[in-house]
């Protein structure tokens, strides 16, 4: 089943009661991860489209299809192939495991015998790709942001749609609009900037991100990833940035903004749904707050949970905190989280339960993300 999440809902949450988020939680119906029927109904993608998102070339998607017969896409009436989204998805989860040095046939291979609960691991403890240099243009258009956002400067909503326009979004937010929320709320926490100057910053920044989000491809029909601060957490620009990374991987999300009372965890998983629970904490007793999260979502026999995980600058300046938060810590930085996720939510998408399905969030000791040791539930 898939909920709308409104003010109605939550009252103390007036962030999801905007057009946006409104549009982001309406619609399609919720199903389970990797329901065949679900997920394997009405082809639509073309090919062209298949090979913009997953990143494997027209040419090889037919070599493919020849030699090992996957993905086996259905023809239209007029013979083009019109691949599923769960082919989509699988293709993906090909791809990273062929980035990873695995041949084409192998993992193939592994997709059709690798079980959720373990790829969930695999995601969760392998470790990620180098982080790409930012390219030397977005340190100038960052460096015109932010000083056209101290000069009140109207300019500043040219400045960003030529970033997108000339750029990936996903690198634009990541290395322009994340860095500069970062430079003005610093600048702000040492009284070089004031509270008028931070709060319009924030705005224009925060406004642009919904933006981004509500202009995202089509989400994937497939369980929610949750985002939401810690309780008592007010700065939401982290958490607002994972979720329009999710949304350009088309992962639907379901975006609650700041400080979530853990007293709603119950009500919230049972009527979203969601494949994943998001934390962001900033502070350390916004972090330390997010360590009575089991006692709200207690194991059922039989009941999945959804995996939970954080971050934020919190864990970050003190990655000890982690070793008394229980959950994952999805990364040090957003693109680590973001990217850490998005392997998460491909592998609970793209491979079969197998016999270890019952205890896939059920509180398995797992590593965390990054190495670290925890209980995930």
């Amino acid at each position: 089943r898939r909920v709308t999440l409104d003010a109605t809902t939550s009252p103390r949450h007036g962030q999801i009661a905007d057009e946006t988020s409104a549009r982001m939680t309406e619609p399609t119906e919720m199903i389970p991860p990797n329901d065949d029927l679900a997920l394997g109904a009405d082809p639509g993608y073309s090919i062209g489209t298949v090979a913009g998102i997953t990143g494997i070339a027209e040419s090889t998607l037919r070599i493919w299809e020849r030699r090992y017969r996957f993905p086996d896409a259905p023809r239209s009436v007029g013979g083009h192939r019109r691949y599923a989204q769960l082919d989509v998805i699988r293709l993906q989860w090909v791809k990273l495991r062929m980035d990873a040095g695995a041949r084409a046939g192998r993992a193939i291979q592994t997709l059709q015998l690798e079980t959720r609960a373990a790829g969930v691991a695999r995601a969760l403890r392998e470790p990620l790709p180098a982080v790409k240099r930012t390219d030397p243009a977005l340190t100038l258009v960052r460096e015109s942001l932010l000083a056209a956002l101290l000069a009140y400067d109207p300019a500043v909503t040219a400045i960003l749609r030529d970033a997108a326009a000339h750029h990936p979004i996903e690198r634009v937010v990541l290395d322009v609009v994340g860095p500069t929320l970062a430079t003005i709320g610093d600048a702000w926490s040492v009284g070089m900037v004031d509270v008028g100057t931070e709060h319009y910053a924030t705005h224009l920044l925060r406004h642009q991100l919904l933006a981004w989000m509500r202009a995202s491809p089509p989400p994937f029909r497939a369980q929610p990833v949750v985002l939401a601060c810690a309780p008592e957490e007010a700065h939401e620009g982290g958490i607002l940035i994972l979720a329009v990374l999710l949304r350009r991987a088309r992962w639907p999300v379901v975006y609650l903004g700041q400080s979530l009372p853990l007293a709603e965890l119950p009500a919230l998983v049972e009527r979203a749904d969601p494949a994943a629970l998001v934390f962001a904490a900033m502070s350390e007793p916004a972090a330390l707050a997010l360590a009575e999260w089991p006692l709200w979502l207690p194991q059922r026999e039989g009941v999945l949970t959804p995996v939970v995980g954080y971050g934020g600058r919190a864990f970050t300046v003190n990655p000890d905190l982690a070793d008394r938060v229980p959950g994952v810590l999805w990364g040090s930085t957003l693109g680590e989280g973001g990217e850490r996720i998005h392997r998460v939510m491909l592998a609970l998408n793209a491979l079969e339960p197998g016999p270890a399905a019952a205890t896939l969030h059920a509180g398995a000791e797992r590593p965390r993300a990054g190495a670290r040791r925890g209980r995930v539930i």
